[in-house]
């Protein structure tokens, strides 16, 4: 490695080293410039021998020819280990290895980035190395020998080229602000001259070029409107505009004033690129450290949109006319409308038969689930006390009969008043046993199915009056029950029509409509349910109260882009509401 460029490298990675935090130790090695076909080192520190770790990241990726990035989780010394190759005419002629201290992967990307913006500051110290060792180790040294300021950059110009004023501004293609002059000048507010300056260095940014005023034969493709301006305002001078930039991104741009007698030679404008190429690298990291959070995001923000609708990002923007295109067809389509609901199909009427009177249960004929025709045998009570109590009243009644018989034959008629009130009242007590006895064989009101009551095991029970027994629903005549969750009843009209499928017969569809929406809501899984009441269209003979199944209610139609968001929408809109309502 020559003496000139290891004098460079050494000081380019001293700097490097101040520049990015964290690092403990860095190598930029040249393989194959000795004889034996060994490796040339540049270290940091320069007293420490390099380590063996540091130098096998740096050796695969001269092999590899990749940039590679060793976390700390993978190497012994508990460091990451970062290594990117300076490829010169497509084989690698150095590499940079760095050990720093644990980072996140995020941190590693940009310290790979920060990395890759200094190796092109290197390169152009190194082609002025080649030409001037001197002139090369000088810049380095002048621009980094203590904290980097504008004035401080202006002044070392002015000196180094012999200017009569260098102005230094700071900002992009849309905006600049003038940062110092040299002579110090304070600008207060913006004159035409200063409008002047603006001008001409926002030509050379858009240019992307030095433009040099009076022009060279060179420069005959460039415009130089406003160089030419500016000359005719300031009087007889040479400009020397250099555009700022890291990168593709400018960060600001140099005005060199002499006198018109003075042109900048070609190696002096040569020289004020490198000198700008480097100015313009430690300028943005000087901006990046001192930008405030949301600044330095919204910047990264306008630079990742940058790249999105650059030539670069076709695939992105391919990406959102698909997007966009599949909303806009979305919007347009119309489809149906269905509010799922849950269904349980009951009988439009419901006899609850109980017990006449208090007794035995003695005898079961019927269960739930059981079709019964109006006047079959359901159960039977115990009759027994009843038989007894029956014979006991009609022998009484004979008895007063033939009282009665016997009075009227003596013509006492008092007596046969008397035996003729009781004789009512003994009929009473036998004509309400009579019916007790009727009672107790418990009949079907209704042709239908027995919805509940199931007696069989309860044989010799006693049981008491108005004690539930059996619930009979009609087969010909129905209404379904339907819960709809409380998002959807907004939706919900009378008289909406919708389907039904019953889980037992999960292949027929049942038409309804809607008749009443209920005051009534229920918890069930962390929703609140309403309860609709709604009315069969045909009522067909396999139908059985007790059925569930899914029913929808349609609803309308609405956009396709609408049912996908408007659950979204209304949850963000309640949300809003609620914060800031």
């Amino acid at each position: 490695m020559p003496s000139s460029s290891r004098v460079v490298i050494q000081q380019w990675l001293e700097q490097l080293c101040r520049l990015v935090s964290g690092i403990q130790s860095a190598i930029v090695v040249e393989k194959g410039v000795t004889e034996s076909g060994g490796i040339s080192v540049v270290r940091w520190p320069e007293d420490e021998q390099p380590e063996k770790a540091l130098l096998k990241v740096a050796l695969k990726a001269f092999e590899t020819r990749r940039q590679l990035i060793v976390p700390a989780s993978r190497s012994v010394q508990g460091s990451d280990f970062m290594a990117v190759p300076l490829v010169s005419r497509g084989q690698p002629k150095w590499v940079v290895a760095l050990r720093m201290s644990p980072r996140s992967v995020r941190k590693q990307q940009a310290a790979i980035q920060a990395l890759q913006w200094s190796l092109r500051w290197l390169k152009l110290l190194l082609k002025q190395a080649n030409r001037s060792q001197a002139t090369g180790a000088h810049w380095v040294e002048r621009m980094t020998e203590r904290p980097l300021s504008s004035a401080a950059i202006v002044k070392l110009l002015a000196e180094q080229f012999h200017c009569d004023r260098v102005t230094l501004a700071l900002g992009d293609a849309r905006r600049l602000e003038i940062s110092a002059t040299y002579p110090p000048v304070e600008i207060k507010r913006e004159t035409g001259l200063v409008r002047a300056f603006k001008e001409a260095m926002f030509e050379a940014i858009d240019q992307r070029a030095l433009l040099h005023y009076p022009p060279a034969t060179s420069q005959s493709d460039l415009l130089l409107n406003s160089q030419q301006t500016l000359a005719g305002v300031v009087g007889q001078a040479t400009l020397c505009t250099i555009p700022l930039k890291t990168g593709d991104m400018p960060v600001g741009a140099l005005l060199l004033e002499r006198h018109r007698l003075q042109p900048f030679t070609p190696p002096e404008q040569t020289e004020c690129q490198q000198a700008a190429g480097l100015i313009g690298l430690l300028l943005h990291h000087r901006q990046r450290s001192e930008q405030s959070l949301h600044r330095l995001i919204r910047d990264r923000l306008q630079q990742r949109f940058k790249n999105w609708l650059g030539p670069q990002g076709l695939g992105v923007k391919l990406s959102l006319l698909a997007l966009i295109s599949i909303l806009v067809v979305s919007g347009l389509i119309g489809v149906d409308y269905h509010i799922d609901a849950r269904a349980n199909l009951e009988g439009r009427i419901q006899r609850v038969i109980t017990s006449p009177f208090d007794g035995y249960l003695q005898e079961v004929s019927a269960k739930a689930g059981d079709i019964v025709a109006e006047g079959a045998l359901l159960c039977q009570l115990d009759d027994k006390d009843l038989k007894l109590e029956q014979a006991k009243w009609r022998t009484e009644l004979a008895k007063l009969k033939r009282e009665q018989r016997e009075a009227l034959a003596t013509h006492e008629r008092s007596r046969v008043s008397v035996l003729q009130a009781q004789r009512r009242q003994v009929q009473a007590e036998l004509d309400l046993v009579e019916m007790k006895l009727v009672r107790s064989l418990i009949k079907a009101p209704l042709d239908g199915v027995i919805v509940s009551g199931d007696l069989t095991q309860s044989l010799g029970a006693p049981l008491k009056r108005g004690e539930e027994l059996f619930k009979i629903a009609p087969l010909d005549s129905y209404r379904v029950m339907l819960q709809v969750d409380e998002l959807d009843i907004a939706d919900v009209q009378i008289g909406q029509f919708g389907h039904l499928r019953l889980a037992g017969y999960p292949d027929l569809d049942h038409g309804f409509s809607v008749k009443r929406i209920l005051p009534l809501s229920t918890a069930s899984e962390g929703s609140y349910l309403f309860t609709l009441e709604a009315e069969l269209e045909d009522a067909e003979e396999h139908l059985r109260p007790g059925l569930q199944g899914v029913a929808k209610i349609d609803a309308g139609k609405r956009s396709l882009l609408w049912l996908v968001s408007h659950r979204l929408i209304d949850w963000l809109r309640l949300q809003l509401w609620r914060w800031w309502g």
